[in-house]
């Protein structure tokens, strides 16, 4: 039961106290390091890994144990929870779209590796191998794999990022996404507007009957 006052509390004060930009962002630091919160993580060579968030919340913690931190500290740690929690990887730790307007916005575009190498140029078709060889002004081969190796040489000093590596998801994808969730969030708050439009005066349907049992009795 005292945890029921405490979330109660907890919820109200989140919804109403007036609470800095920064207060925020560091709460929303401490969440993810809740024992209530597993995330899947791509930021480790184990594919079954979890994002260890509570070594980085720490940080904003003073000797005191009160919650304490300068501007530079708070963006630090941010970014380390972001880099733990988001992930594009076709595994678990997959975040899905998000991590692409996360990567999005920040311009990750420009960190991307090259392309232009054998391992990743043996896992396009024929057909894809060769568009990308035109658009790079390369001559395609009679042999894929004389193919795969033109480019590579072509592109072995500088970077080659075929199109559909970039991170930027299709703008349509992400209205879909978004309509999706609003109108899924919206659904509750839709059927309690209607419950509190109901008149007080009007019985419901099983009040009725109630009431025509016990007048019958």
């Amino acid at each position: 039961m005292i945890g029921d006052f405490r979330t109660a509390a907890l919820h109200e004060g989140l919804a109403r106290a007036p609470i800095e930009d920064d207060t925020l962002i560091a709460l929303l630091i401490l969440a993810f390091a809740g024992i209530n919160v597993t995330v899947a993580t791509g930021s480790s060579d184990n594919p079954y890994g979890h994002a260890d968030c509570s070594k980085h919340a720490a940080r904003l913690i003073d000797g005191e144990g009160k919650l304490a931190f300068d501007r530079d500290t708070l963006q630090q740690v941010a970014r380390s929870v972001l880099i733990d929690v988001m992930s594009c990887r076709r595994n678990r730790s997959d975040s899905g779209i998000t991590a692409r307007i996360a990567g999005e916005v920040i311009g990750a575009d420009q960190f991307l590796s090259n392309t232009a190498t054998e391992q990743f140029l043996s896992c396009l078709s024929r057909s894809a191998l060769e568009a990308a060889a035109e658009a790079s002004g390369v001559a395609g081969r009679i042999r894929a794999k004389d193919t795969r190796a033109a480019l590579v040489e072509h592109f072995s000093e500088g970077r080659f990022v075929h199109p559909e590596v970039l991170i930027a998801p299709a703008p349509g994808e992400v209205a879909r996404w978004a309509v999706r969730y609003m109108t899924s969030s919206s659904e509750p708050e839709a059927e309690e507007n209607e419950t509190s439009r109901r008149p007080e005066s009007e019985p419901d349907a099983l009040d009725k009957e109630t009431e025509f049992q016990e007048a019958a009795e």
